[in-house]
Parts: C-alpha cells; structure tokens; sequence
C-alpha cells in the first residue's frame, strides 16, 4: 500500500468579500500618505518717495484745509489730514525712487494620494499639485502685501504716531492699490513631497518629507475638468491599493473616504507624531453626475474636508472606487453643502496610468501585510508574526509594522494565539488520513509491530 507525506504550508486565511471597517482601514492606511506642495515665489516693489514739487503741492493742500478750517490747527490734526491725502491720492505724491524692496513669499497646500505600484507611483488630484497661474500669483501677492502692510504702518507710526483706524485703513487700501499697481512676481517654483508611514498612538516618531516627481503625462487639469495627477517617488517595496470598478456602484452602497483632512492633521494640541495618522469617514453613494466633457463624478454623504482631495474612497472590498475631489458650497451661507461630496471615479485614475505606461501591482509588502491583518483578526498571532518579519526585512522601521509586532507578542504571551498546528496528509492508496500533528504520527509509528 503506497504512503507519501505532503508538508503543508504556512497558515494562511481567506481574505473575505466584505471586510468589516476597521479592516479596511488597517489595510489601506499604509499606503495612504499626505501629499504637500510648497510654492515659493519673490515680489517686487519699487521704493517710493515725495518729490519735492509734489511736497509743496501735499503742503498747499493742507494749508488751504487750514485756512478754511476744514483741518484743525495742531500738530496731530495735520497729520491725520496729511495721511489721509496722501492715501486718497497717492498718484499725484509719489514717485519710484530706483530702489526695490524684495520680499520672498512661500505658500504650501497639502493633500492627500496613495501607492499604486510597488515601485512608488502615487495617484492624487491635479488641483493639490498644480496651482492656477494667475490664482497662484493672486495668493503669492496677497501674502507679501501682508508682510509689506505691517512693515509700512509700523514706520509710519515710528514717524508720525499713532492714527485714527479709520485712517489706518484708507491708508491700507492705498499700499494695496500702490503695490498692485506696480509690483512684479518672479521665480515662482513648486516642490512636492509625501509624507507616509501610519502614524500609531504612542510612537513618537517625527516623519520626514520625501521628494516626489510630478509625471506631466500624467496630470489633468482641476474640476470641471479630469482632475487627476500621477507623482512618483524614490524607492520600492511601498504598499499599494487596489482600484476596483466604479461602473459597478449602485447607489447606497457604501463608501469609505480615507486622507488627511487639515483640521484633524494640524491641530495644534495634537502631537506633531500624529501628522502621519490618516482619517476614514464612511457613507453611502448618493447619486453619479455627468461632468462636462462626458465623464461621470461619484456623490456621496461621506465627509469629506480641505486636505482630504486625492485620497482614496474605497469600497467595502478595500477597493479605492475613486478620489475625494471637491464639494459643494450653499450659495446662500458659503457653507459646505450637507451630502453633496463628489469622488473621480477609478476608471478615470485608470485611463490617466494609462498615459504614463503605470499598470497598477501589489508587492509582497502589501500581500503579506494583507496576510498579516487577516491572521491578527483570526487570533493567529504566530502566524501573523511570522508575516510580519516579513515586512520589516523589506521595509524596516516602519512604525505601523513595529506596532503589529508588538501586539502579535503581547497577545502570544498573554496564551492568546489561536494559530492551528501544520497538518499532514497521510495519503493511503487513494484515500487520504489527516495526521494533526507531527509527534502523533512519530508515536504511532514507534507501537506499531514489526511485520
């Protein structure tokens, strides 16, 4: 009668066709990161003074406010009116002197993105890394006003003394329109970088920035448009997320956004450790609108905010149905609109990695941390170590990795771990005869007699 041993392999577990939530988070969470774009631009004003035609004219003006006693005769009254002239008529006092003032203005916007390829394409929105030009020159300049505005009143006060508030702001209005008038903006450049790595309460672990190249074939343009960007970063071994089929949705189903909305990322009690710790809401899909151009946007009553764009939506498979991309306002309040959030959808992430020759894949690191979370949730915490040494010899000193770790321990000393002993088939003729354990067998063997 024939024998033959088969050795079984690792404990392995099913990965179900609908994962609870927390599941879906743990597993997208490490391929989700924090998008950043820091624009810097310089601004430059002419210097400017009175020439000394134009002084008598500013000084004939207010004599003759004098003699008609619309201007008080003292010193601060003067003064007042003197300002105030000035800043209802700058034109006809000042004059560019041939000297500028520079000032370097940098702005920074964050979004959120995820890892389709083990070898670090990320997906996002267009609008989180590329800025309108003329928008982009409109914020460059509001924030050196800002800076110049401060600068100008505090030596006005150095020179004359304080000033009614209702001078002080004609006075501003007038900087503003002087500086409008006559500025220029220069050597505006982006720079775009990630942070990932999940956060884990506890771990404080300061995350640093990584570079990451904007693909131009990739990139569409903000809504109404295709607003979809391709970036790459330096690396391999990163985790991924699937894309699933938007043109199965129905609505109702359910949807669960995962970023870094601002808010929740950057408060300020919050430890700074806690930058890399994304947000998941869930809601249902409401409805699918035609966009311009012919395309189809995903509603949804899932909250999404500022710093969410470009993150994923997902599906209750953990498949990301599309991106968080932009919501309405109430035209009557300015407030976002209750339920009216909108998500592209993957089939079009799909067509813009199309473009840039990217097919979406999952490295071992996500297929053995995928393992790794479904052998926790089974309490096979040996099992779900032996994964998860795995994935620290890939990408070693991750915090979500080490935190994994470390529960998978405490839970194997504390008499926890369900993981089942390795089976071996005993094949007899053409049956088969499980043997639960290997020192079964060998006992077994050592009673039975010799022929």
């Amino acid at each position: 009668m024939p024998l033959a041993l088969v050795g079984c392999g690792p404990v392995s577990v099913e990965k179900p066709a609908k994962l609870e939530t927390s599941t879906i988070a743990e597993l997208a969470k490490p391929a989700t990161v924090l998008v950043m774009t820091k624009y810097s631009g310089n601004v430059t004003v002419p210097d400017v003074y009175i020439p000394q035609n134009r002084l008598g004219a500013l000084q004939n003006v207010l004599q003759r406010g004098l003699m008609s006693g619309a201007i008080a005769n003292n010193e601060r009254a003067l003064v007042e009116a003197a300002v105030i002239e000035l800043a209802s008529n700058w034109r006809q006092y000042l004059a560019a002197s041939g000297g500028t003032r520079n000032v370097g203005v940098n702005i920074t916007g964050v979004g959120s993105g995820f890892f389709v390829t083990p070898d670090g394409y990320i997906v996002t929105n267009a609008h989180v890394v590329s800025e309108d030009e003329k928008v982009l020159k409109q914020q460059i300049a509001q924030q050196a006003l800002g800076r110049l505005l401060q600068q100008d009143l505090a030596e006005l006060q150095k020179e004359v003394g304080a000033v009614s508030d209702a001078t002080k702001e004609r006075l501003k209005a007038a900087v503003i329109d002087f500086y409008t008038s006559n500025m220029s903006i220069g050597d505006i450049k982006r720079d775009v970088s990630t942070l990932y790595g999940v956060g884990v309460p506890g771990m404080n672990v300061q995350p640093k920035p990584s570079a990451v190249e904007v693909i131009e074939s990739g990139l569409g343009t903000p809504i109404p448009g295709k607003d979809v960007a391709i970036l790459k970063a330096q690396g391999d071994n990163f985790p991924t997320l699937p894309l699933g089929d938007d043109k199965a949705l129905k609505t109702g189903e359910q949807v669960f956004p995962l970023g870094y909305p601002a808010d929740a990322t950057f408060f300020q009690a919050f430890d700074p450790s806690s930058v890399t710790e994304s947000s998941l809401t869930s809601g249902l899909v409401s409805a699918q609108k035609t966009m311009e151009g012919g395309w189809t946007a995903i509603q949804t009553d899932a909250a999404i905010r500022g710093g969410n764009s470009g993150g994923p939506a997902l599906n209750s498979k953990g498949e990301v149905i599309g991106i968080s991309t932009f919501g309405l306002r109430d035209q009557q309040t300015g407030a976002s609109a209750q339920g009216a959030n909108f998500l592209v959808p993957a089939s079009i992430i799909k067509e813009f990695l199309g473009r840039t020759n990217v097919t979406p894949s999952a490295g071992p690191v996500t297929e053995k941390w995928t393992e790794s979370v479904l052998l926790m949730e089974k309490g096979y915490h040996k099992a779900a170590q032996e994964r998860l040494n795995e994935v620290n010899a890939l990408r070693p000193g991750m915090p979500w990795v080490q935190n994994a770790i470390s529960t998978t321990q405490k839970e194997i000393m504390a008499g926890n771990d369900k993981t089942p002993n390795p089976m071996i088939p005993l094949v007899i003729g053409g049956g088969v005869v499980a043997i639960v354990a290997i020192g079964g067998f060998v006992a077994m063997s050592r009673r039975k007699k010799p022929a």
